[in-house]
């Protein structure tokens, strides 16, 4: 839905912030333009990879699509959380993603290393694995496809 607008106020088919959509180069008021909306956000993409440049490229995805959700700012919060408490703050899974949930606990999100204040990660968390879930589906459905024309040798 081009004219979609989320409770939070992110536009368009590709749901981006308007200060984000901004930044990346889409006009005041063409938020629900298609080519504009898909524009922004592989440029967006392309910018939050860069910022996680230092996460190993196997875990960056995790990285860029809870970015891309919930702002680059939470996650570098969690990431210096699990470096803090002895995880690893360049694996997602288990790591990473726990902390960021753990942001909506005053315990936390007051802590000296977070910078970003509270956040409750439980949708961002889900929204990583929906995307890697149905990442992962497409890729089988492709293998499928492949094997199945070559042995017909279509």
């Amino acid at each position: 839905d081009t004219a979609a607008v989320s409770s939070v106020g992110a536009r368009g088919l590709m749901q981006m912030m308007p200060q984000t959509a901004r930044a990346m180069g889409v006009p005041e008021g063409m938020e629900s333009n298609p080519d504009e909306s898909v524009r922004a956000a592989s440029a967006y993409f392309a910018y939050l990879s860069h910022l996680f440049r230092r996460v190993p490229e196997a875990e960056r995805t995790h990285f860029v699509l809870a970015a891309y959700n919930a702002g680059f700012g939470h996650i570098y919060d969690a990431m210096r959380l699990a470096h803090k408490y002895g995880g690893d703050r360049h694996v997602w899974n288990d790591n990473v993603e726990i902390y960021l949930r753990l942001k909506n606990d005053s315990i936390y999100y007051t802590d000296s290393v977070c910078r970003n204040g509270r956040f409750s990660g439980i949708e961002t968390t889900l929204f990583v694995r929906k995307v890697q879930h149905k990442h992962s589906e497409y890729r089988l459905r492709e293998e499928a496809f492949l094997q199945e024309h070559q042995q017909s040798g279509v």
